[in-house]
């Protein structure tokens, strides 16, 4: 897609601190999020994807200043959303919403549908009254359920109907872009292809932009115009979905293709098995993250960080073997 860039990540980065002893000293930094930087074009799907534990969620958030960043900025339509005072940010709350990965915690039990979906529109003075039971229900609607619903409980419903009452919520202010923090990850095989579906044609209605999180990849080429691919807190491979699924550059990006289950034999590649455990981001190694799992390492990548370059064919990747 070559539409304008609606948001842009500029080396963000979120560290934890750890503590320890009587006086709670920190002690240490858990590098969750470190200098990641990438675009999202206006109208566009992009997909992260990665183990867990890589960061994906933490990122998704730290765009969005749920959770405060450790530096970096987060370029939302030429602004920094960093930046902002507290009433700038509020408006923008409007523009900026996120789709939660539990569809069972994330919805409030003790209040009802019309009050799940409708809080945000009464918080910002968007709606009230009868106007606002009929922006629910209109946004009830296009999300597949019934104007009825608006009266039920979370507890009433199926963890599918739950994801799309959590759609139908962030829908409500009309925003621009969507953090979709694994909303599928939870649900049934036969369910996920429904939200997918579902979000698909809400971004085609709509006209939204999503940051989609998946640990499902062929969900991930489904859904997505370009994917970026996550190893322990860093961006290791950023591409166009097709080019980036018919032809990987990074080895760990080749080893999590290889993992997608087919039942096409000729289809089938030959399976990269990654030996060891993601290392901890407590204590990362030296060098590029990914060499004591990478089956083509060489000296260089004990000592030396690769830098997420442009390869011949555009793509950026973070590898001693492609630059």
């Amino acid at each position: 897609m070559n539409g304008e860039i609606l948001f842009e990540v500029k080396n963000i980065q979120k560290y934890f601190p750890l503590r320890s002893g009587v006086f709670s000293r920190t002690t240490g930094h858990l590098k969750a999020v470190d200098d990641v930087s990438f675009t999202v074009r206006r109208g566009e799907t992009f997909g992260l994807v990665g183990e867990s534990g890589c960061g994906k969620s933490t990122l998704g958030r730290t765009m969005l200043n749920l959770l405060e960043p450790t530096g970096g900025e987060a370029i939302f339509d030429s602004r920094n959303i960093y930046e902002m005072d507290k009433y700038e940010q509020r408006n923008l709350r409007k523009k900026l919403q996120i789709i939660f990965q539990d569809p069972y915690s994330s919805l409030n039990p003790r209040l009802n549908v019309g009050e799940i979906v409708g809080e945000a529109l009464g918080v910002h003075g968007v709606a009230s009254g009868p106007e606002k039971n009929e922006r629910v229900k209109e946004m009830l609607s296009v999300c597949g359920l019934a104007p009825y619903h608006i009266r039920r409980y979370p507890h009433e419903f199926s963890g599918g109907q739950r994801q799309r009452i959590g759609i139908a919520r962030a829908l409500a202010l009309n925003p621009e872009f969507i953090v979709a923090d694994e909303p599928i990850a939870s649900l049934d095989v036969s369910i996920q292809a429904q939200i997918v579906n579902l979000m698909e044609q809400l971004r085609e209605k709509f006209g939204l932009t999503y940051l989609f999180i998946s640990h499902d990849l062929s969900m991930v080429k489904y859904i997505s115009n370009n994917v970026g691919v996550m190893y322990l807190g860093k961006l290791v491979e950023v591409a166009p979905t097709r080019q980036l699924f018919a032809k990987p550059l990074h080895p760990y990006t080749e080893a999590l293709l290889s993992a997608i289950p087919t039942v096409d034999r000729e289809a089938r590649g030959k399976r990269v098995v990654l030996k060891g455990d993601v290392p901890s981001p407590v204590n990362p190694p030296s060098g590029c993250p990914f060499h004591p799992r990478c089956p083509y390492a060489m000296d260089r990548c004990r000592t030396e960080t690769p830098e997420l370059k442009k390869a011949d064919d555009g793509r950026l990747v973070s590898c001693h073997l492609i630059h």
